[in-house]
């Protein structure tokens, strides 16, 4: 029998897997990949801008990854796939830099740094697990509504806008979703694994997929059998569990692109 507070940290990181695989393949789809380190890096200053203003930290980490992915759109013309690599650095960099002192300058003596930065997934209480599964339902529920759309703009947005796809209202809620997912998940897995966890699932289910739901499907085995690996070990021998799963997601896309080598050298 798995204690209560296994079982709710299961529970968490079985929500999070089931969201993080279809996000993660439009993010990729849509090479936006780097955007989730930075919205992750730049949450830790919406968490000090939460405490310093007395309120609940995720509505300061949401204000601020809007305002930023706002920004970032404008100062682009509205194209999406065409973010500046220089600009998403400097905005991770400074938006963590600014958030650590931040959070110095609010006092946050109670908070740890280290849980917001590498997540603490075993922490996970039933308010959490609440809030966390409310958020997954609605992300669903909007993937489940708009997945042709979504595919589509990922794919040709021209082509998509042709076909009578409200592209940049598509555009629109993709980023709200994101926003969203990230506010939510940097309680699981802190704000330096979020983009892992969104992005390493998906590469190595890219290896062996042939088709958009293929990638989906095996972008989700991939990322629940990180999440079990990665809980059995830490909890085996004594080690955080989000560098854990992360780690191990590493070791399935270098196991996954060896089998496409030798597939390759053998045929």
């Amino acid at each position: 029998m798995l204690d209560d507070f296994l079982l709710r940290s299961l529970l968490a990181g079985l929500l999070m897997v089931l969201v993080a695989a279809p996000m993660g393949c439009l993010m990729v789809w849509q090479r936006l990949s780097f955007l989730a380190d930075t919205l992750g890096h730049a949450s830790v200053f919406g968490v000090g801008l939460g405490i310093l203003l007395s309120i609940q930290p995720v509505i300061g980490v949401l204000a601020v990854i809007l305002l930023i992915m706002l920004i970032v759109r404008q100062s682009m013309g509205g194209r999406p796939l065409a973010m500046s690599e220089s600009v998403l650095a400097i905005i991770s960099n400074t938006g963590l830099a600014a958030g650590i002192l931040l959070l110095s300058v609010a006092g946050a003596g109670n908070v740890s740094l280290e849980a917001i930065l590498f997540g603490d997934l075993l922490a996970t209480s039933l308010s959490d697990l609440g809030f966390i599964a409310f958020t997954v339902f609605v992300l669903l529920f909007l993937l489940w509504q708009h997945w042709g759309s979504f595919v589509a703009i990922s794919i040709c947005p021209e082509i998509a806008q042709a076909e009578g796809v409200p592209v940049q209202k598509i555009q629109l809620i993709l980023y709200l979703m994101i926003a969203l997912l990230i506010a939510v998940m940097m309680k699981v897995m802190g704000v330096l694994l979020i983009g892992a966890m969104l992005v390493i699932p998906v590469n190595a289910a890219r290896v062996f997929s042939r088709s958009p739901e293929q990638m989906l499907l095996l972008s989700l085995i991939f990322g629940l059998m990180s999440l079990i690996c990665g809980m059995f070990f830490s909890w085996q021998l004594d080690l955080q569990t989000g560098p854990s799963i992360v780690v191990i997601a590493a070791g399935w896309l270098l196991i996954a692109l060896v089998a496409q080598k030798l597939n390759k050298t053998l045929t």
